[in-house]
């Protein structure tokens, strides 16, 4: 069974037995993701992020966190925003990728950021930016269930 489908069972089994949120996990393979689900209904799931993580790696070279990168801001082109890279910390070894165009609502913009670290880790979070206050704090991340879907294995698909 793909990384996706085990994914896709654990949310099914959350939405049956009408859960209170939790974190529900999944792995095949070198693959493993980590999504915090505060809802769950028959259409859809609401997340506070997720992380995705390539294990059995040695620590990635800044050159290998860009192409993957790269890879997944031309495959995730179906979310609200598309993502493209925004910098990469040579020191920190890491890379962030973030919507190209936030989408602004109420006095705030609000956006998908993508952290791709050298150990082999990708955190994805939605992000709320506050005009007034200046200050940001991630919020919730809603997709169908069909969308999770899909974006697992085009993680899994763009994995180093």
């Amino acid at each position: 069974m793909s990384l996706s489908r085990k994914i896709a069972a654990e949310v099914d089994d959350l939405v049956k037995i009408h859960a209170p949120p939790l974190c529900v996990t999944a792995e095949e393979g070198p693959h493993k993701i980590a999504l915090p689900v505060s809802l769950a209904t028959a259409v859809g799931v609401e997340c506070e992020g997720f992380d995705f993580t390539v294990a059995d790696r040695a620590e990635m070279s800044l050159d290998d966190l860009k192409a993957w990168g790269g890879r997944v801001a031309s495959r995730l082109t179906y979310l609200m925003e598309p993502l493209s890279v925004l910098e990469a910390d040579p020191i920190g070894g890491e890379v962030i990728l973030r919507s190209q165009s936030p989408t602004p609502r109420d006095g705030r913009r609000s956006y998908y950021e993508a952290h791709l670290r050298k150990t082999g880790v990708l955190k994805f979070d939605r992000v709320s930016y506050d005009e007034a206050t200046r200050k940001r704090r991630t919020v919730s991340c809603k997709f169908t269930n069909e969308v999770l879907e899909r974006l697992v294995d085009d993680l899994v698909a763009t994995a180093p």
